[in-house]
């Protein structure tokens, strides 16, 4: 921000409203927030996203139990396009793969396909897999991943098995994750194109690594064939946002966004 034209209280502001939103903000209201145009936000808020990106690797590896997962995001919206999507594997919709420890720590990136060779080397950057003690589904891609962990744990959504409380086995921690994103789609974005899919994953990912737990909250009931039953649940909030913006600050260091000639961004 050292050559911005904008009076930094427009960039304070700015991140304040990125920061504080629990979806992410879109550009058309944040240039309404701000008194600017709505390329003007949209350039700013990749700006942010670019603070949040860790291409340097300095977040702590993901540690203990280790969830995986992986989903179809984005498209072209059917309602505007007439686009028609197909379920499972023959849809043309990006990947996103998730890994989410049950500290509060998550990953995500945008992978090709879900076979091995492509998820191991990713898996890998996030994770110390001597330790690790990996939570997945079904998928066929998973089981030679989990040869080289120090467990690895199973659920099949095809046989209705959502979760295992013998083994402690399933994946709605990455579930979770991937519901974020699924939210901000919907209820903010609309439309997350490929081009910059990664970097809005950034944002909802860096939301989501920046919180406390507050709470535990034990839920108790009897099951129709009189089983006794009981979940505990840790209630999450974000840290202050002054102590969000301190570490966000901390990632401008070194870190550029230009406009191209095309008018659209490009990082030097």
């Amino acid at each position: 921000m050292h050559g911005t034209k904008f009076d930094l209280r427009i960039w304070i502001c700015t991140m304040f409203l990125v920061l504080t939103s629990s979806k992410g903000v879109s550009s058309v209201v944040m240039a309404r927030l701000l008194g600017v145009n709505q390329k003007t936000a949209w350039k700013m808020g990749h700006a942010i996203r670019e603070m949040m990106d860790d291409r340097n690797a300095e977040l702590l590896p993901l540690e203990d139990i280790v969830e995986v997962d992986e989903a179809y995001v984005g498209g072209a919206p059917k309602s505007l396009s007439g686009a028609y999507n197909p379920r499972g594997k023959g849809t043309g919709k990006p990947m996103v793969f998730v890994a989410a420890s049950r500290d509060g720590q998550a990953r995500a990136r945008v992978v090709s396909d879900d076979k091995r060779a492509t998820l191991e080397p990713v898996l890998l950057e996030w994770i110390a897999p001597a330790t690790t003690r990996l939570m997945t589904d079904g998928s066929t891609s998973y089981p030679g991943l989990g040869k080289t962990m120090a467990d690895h744990q199973r659920v099949i959504h095809s046989k209705k098995e959502y979760a295992n409380p013998e083994t402690g086995a399933h994946v709605n921690t990455a579930e979770a994750v991937i519901s974020q994103v699924q939210r901000a789609l919907v209820g903010v974005y609309h439309n997350l194109g490929r081009q910059h899919l990664q970097r809005y994953l950034d944002e909802i990912v860096w939301r989501w690594n920046h919180r406390d737990p507050v709470r535990e909250v034990v839920k108790q009931w009897t099951t129709k064939a009189g089983v006794e039953r009981e979940k505990s649940t840790t209630i999450w909030k974000p840290i202050p946002v002054v102590d969000q913006m301190r570490v966000l600050l901390q990632g401008a260091v070194g870190k550029q966004l230009r406009r191209s000639k095309e008018y659209g961004l490009c990082w030097p």
